[in-house]
């Protein structure tokens, strides 16, 4: 069997179970990634040695080991299907084992502190766009989370995180589905100025719009704002506010930072992120835990001379 043909028919598989960006995904990595060098092979000419060629190129690329993982999995996926529908045994990729992490450098988190989002925040004169980018820093909320929330989804100072905004199109839409994982279904209690912020969009849409309906989005009401023209929005006004430029998703990873350096517990954070699992966000935030060594060692000095 050609292995190219039973990666293709995983992808149709894959099509039936799977959500439009969980499916982008393993497209993209099966044909830019696997299909390039193992298209040439049957899958049962495909040794250990094979594959470990194939890993050892990928290395050579530079990939975090996040999504060398991934590339491995898909891998492992391929050929558990080959199991269930070609009753092909040999599964190369799970005898081979993953790639290894031991030189692995985790990509720069870049973050903005309270202090600098505040400096942003005073240059945004757009009221949709200043909510948003308030609501994104203050609760680190996923960008299609955010867009998928309307406001019947708020009440008094909780958000009710149960949908996201795939960047997948059909019919002209973007599709509304659930969240990345089950524990990215979530309630978020929100400030008081955050709350009065999202509720004063109620008069701006009866002024712009002329009227308000509770299921509008709250940032876009009759349709959610385009992810494009939010990153492009934001880019202007780094450069207005003479600020160093972050990524949309950098705003998570600045809420989880400011969290951090306030004390608030990991478990906590994990739960307000919707993390999976708590491993899940000590891996993403380990380095940005403040140093308590002096506190443990001054805590120690105490006791023993108590």
């Amino acid at each position: 069997m050609k292995f190219s043909k039973i990666a293709n028919d995983y992808i149709k598989f894959a099509e039936t179970k799977g959500k439009p960006q969980s499916i982008r995904s393993i497209k993209s990595r099966i044909n830019n990634y696997i299909l390039p060098y193992f298209e040439k092979f049957m899958i049962e000419d495909i040794t250990p040695f094979i594959y470990l060629d194939w890993q050892n190129e990928i290395n050579r690329k530079g990939f975090s080991y996040k999504y060398k993982k991934s590339l491995h999995y898909t891998m492992v996926s391929i050929y558990n299907f080959a199991n269930k529908f070609y009753s092909y045994e040999n599964n190369i990729a799970s005898k081979v084992g993953n790639f290894s992490n031991s030189y692995d450098i985790p990509r720069e988190i870049d973050i903005w502190t309270n202090e600098e989002f505040n400096h942003f925040i005073s240059y945004v004169n757009e009221p949709i766009y200043k909510a948003l980018f308030t609501f994104m820093f203050y609760t680190g909320c996923r960008l299609g989370e955010c867009l998928a929330l309307t406001f019947n989804d708020l009440k008094d100072n909780v958000i009710n995180i149960n949908k996201t905004i795939s960047k997948e199109f059909i019919n002209g839409k973007r599709q509304i589905t659930t969240p990345k994982t089950k524990k990215s279904i979530r309630k978020i209690h929100i400030d008081n100025l955050l709350k009065n912020e999202l509720n004063n969009l109620h008069d701006y849409y009866i002024i712009n719009i002329g009227y308000f309906k509770n299921d509008f989005y709250i940032f876009g009401a009759i349709k959610p704002l385009a992810p494009t023209t939010i990153e492009r929005k934001k880019n202007n006004y780094c450069k207005i506010a003479n600020i160093k430029q972050i990524r949309l998703h950098d705003f998570r990873h600045s809420h989880a930072s400011l969290l951090l350096s306030n004390k608030i517990p990991i478990t906590a954070i994990s739960n307000r992120l919707g993390h999976s699992d708590i491993n899940t966000t000590l891996t993403t935030y380990i380095h940005l835990i403040p140093d308590d060594e002096k506190r443990v060692i001054n805590t120690l000095n105490s006791l023993r001379l108590n």
